[in-house]
């Protein structure tokens, strides 16, 4: 994503670092596999989330929506670990460091097993108390909510573990594996659940799945990590307090953002769950996971900016790294923006075809949270880049404001208006937070904003509505079968692609990337330049 080819840009020398000429390949390598890892997930919750109604009902899902919101707020515990470990990887290993490297491993994984422990133990001894806080409405048993709370713990073990692991792959910018493990860990939640509740083990059948997914996704990044790096051992007891020291003076820092990702994702669910109960809980669950599975499917693109940012960072260019940031944009905008604007537009058909008319209350909700996630995104590139040259105060003080809106406007707001309080809420604070970041990283960097808006956003609006537009006019989605749809969203794929390359929005840095990996690509460019 750098622009290498720009001569005035090289600020060292004239030959570049090794380091500098591999990591554009390692970056789009990265971006490559995250794109696979989403083709791959996609399908699992629009098949997993009717199989679940069906088989336990609106109470059920929202049951399990609860064990699921429980397991997204542990990550509250982690005090910004995976991030710093990443960065200090990254760094290590660029200077070939090992020795530094086994510092830092085996500090990561005592303070982690130790995180293990004391979140257990906290959740093991207040399973009884949650179990009467967060299940109003439920038809499963307090008795067997205890168990079963108590069961999932190991998915919540496992799943702390597994953190630890993935921010290891990503630092060292292998984030092919990374994305390969974690979709292997989806599609093993939902075979095994899925297998389990058709078998008739209602709840139980999802939890069981997940745990059994788990331990097997941390053994194999047990052994895949052992094998990146035969020269570091992974042992707890050589836990190095000086470094440990130096990983919490930069991930303390890090962690008020990354609690600010699990209260907005999470609090709306605690809080529906316990001023109304879990029915609602439910539909704002199936609203959000559909917004944040299309998020998520955009925003692999920024996997690699954290270890990329440190890279540059460590070897002081800070011209490349100013190009890192537009050109994330860039690719943000040009592969978000079409998804977004198709999923608002078949949202309301959409929910109706998938689970059924009495839930096509949900498109509205969909939509909403889906815009305001990606508006949220486009803090990432920014935020990202700060947090790989250690400047984490702009991230820290939107994230502070984002959480406190939040946290007050949702609880007020849900208790005046329920459901539709919970999207409110959500959405002013993730609005406002993300504006007051861009106008932070903006004001400090000098970056200046009209490019950013010229170069990266105008296009790919414009290409988007303007082509949306004329098809839904000539066949609207309205009535449209799943076939229809399908057949909606390939006609506008193939248009969008076409209006995009013929508005000459790829320069030639991103040609030469495009043609190493799909070499017919030049074929492309040599008709555009006839156009």
């Amino acid at each position: 994503m750098l622009s290498e080819d720009i001569k005035e840009e090289k600020t060292v020398s004239d030959e570049p670092h090794p380091a500098q000429r591999s990591l554009g390949t390692k970056i789009m390598r990265s971006v490559a596999f995250g794109g696979l890892r989403y083709v791959l997930v996609a399908p699992i919750p629009f098949v997993m989330t009717p199989l679940i109604l069906h088989k336990i009902g609106v109470p059920g899902y929202g049951t399990w929506a609860v064990f699921l919101a429980v397991n997204g707020l542990t990550s509250l515990a982690d005090l910004g670990l995976v991030g710093t470990l990443s960065k200090f990887v990254a760094e290590y290993h660029v200077r070939q460091d090992f020795p530094a490297l086994a510092r830092l491993l085996g500090s990561g994984l005592a303070l982690f097993l130790l995180l293990d422990f004391v979140i257990g133990s906290a959740l093991w001894l207040s399973s009884p108390l949650l179990a009467g806080l967060l299940f109003h409405g439920s038809t499963v048993p307090g008795a067997e909510l205890v168990i079963l709370l108590r069961c999932f713990l190991i998915v919540i073990a496992a799943n702390i573990m597994t953190q630890l692991f993935a921010s290891v792959t990503t630092g060292l910018q292998r984030l092919d594996l990374t994305n390969v493990l974690s979709a292997a860990n989806v599609m093993m939640n939902a075979l095994f659940g899925a297998f389990l509740l058709l078998r008739g083990w209602g709840l139980r059948g999802l939890v069981y799945g997940y745990i059994g997914s788990g331990i097997l996704t941390v053994a194999i990044y047990l052994m895949l990590v052992r094998r990146l790096l035969p020269q570091v051992a992974l042992n707890p007891m050589r836990f190095d307090r000086t470094e440990a020291r130096k990983m919490f003076g930069y991930s303390l820092r890090l962690y008020i953002t990354q609690a600010a990702v699990a209260v907005h994702n999470q609090v709306e669910k605690v809080f529906l769950a316990m001023l109304v109960g879990v029915d609602p809980v439910g539909w704002y669950d199936i609203a959000s996971d559909v917004a944040l599975k299309v998020r998520g499917s955009i925003g692999f693109i920024l996997g690699p900016v954290l270890p990329a940012a440190s890279e540059l960072n460590a070897l002081g260019d800070a011209l490349r790294m100013r190009e890192l940031y537009y050109r994330t944009h860039k690719y943000l905008a040009v592969c978000g923006v079409p998804v977004v604007c198709y999923v608002v537009a078949i949202s309301h058909r959409f929910v109706t075809l998938w689970i059924g008319p009495s839930m096509a209350m949900l498109a509205l909700p969909l939509s909403v949270l889906l815009v305001v996630n990606f508006l949220n995104l486009g803090t990432g590139p920014g935020f990202l880049i700060f947090a790989g040259t250690g400047h984490l105060r702009p991230g820290i003080q939107s994230a502070v404001l984002g959480v406190l809106l939040n946290v007050f406007l949702s609880l007020g707001l849900i208790y005046k208006f329920g459901f539709a309080g919970a999207v409110l809420g959500t959405s002013v604070s993730l609005v406002a937070a993300s504006v007051y970041f861009m106008y932070l990283f903006h004001s400090r960097t000098g970056y200046p904003v009209s490019r950013l808006l010229r170069e990266s956003y105008l296009k790919p609006i414009c290409c988007s509505v303007l082509v949306l537009a004329v098809i839904l006019a000539i066949h609207p989605a309205r009535n449209s079968s799943w076939f229809g749809l399908v057949v909606i969203g390939a006609v506008f794929g193939v248009l969008y692609i076409i209006a995009i390359l013929l508005s000459r929005f790829f320069d030639g840095y991103d040609w030469s990337k495009i043609e190493d990996f799909i070499p017919m690509a030049r074929n492309a460019r040599r008709m555009i330049r006839i156009a």
